[in-house]
């Protein structure tokens, strides 16, 4: 095979699978760490209740014996 060619030698020497490793630790130790905030959090109400009017829409399009997608609703908009 021929030499590398997708751009050109850096200059860098190539870095040591255990050196990487250690370099990429930290940072899918905080992803994780992340993630795991998330998944953790609250599901606001506001959107619980959306979620649960679109599963209660979906179930009952699920029987009506039609393939149409249920009408459009107006925003759910609340006022202060």
């Amino acid at each position: 095979m021929g030499k590398d060619s997708s751009g050109g030698d850096s200059g860098a020497k190539p870095v040591d699978a255990r050196v990487a490793r250690r370099r990429q630790d930290p940072i899918g130790r905080r992803l994780r760490q992340m993630y795991d905030e998330v998944v953790n959090e609250d599901v606001p109400d506001d959107f619980m209740s959306f979620l649960e009017k679109a599963d209660e829409r979906k179930s009952d399009n699920q029987f009506d014996g039609t393939d149409q997608p249920a009408p459009k609703q107006r925003s759910m908009k609340t006022e202060p």
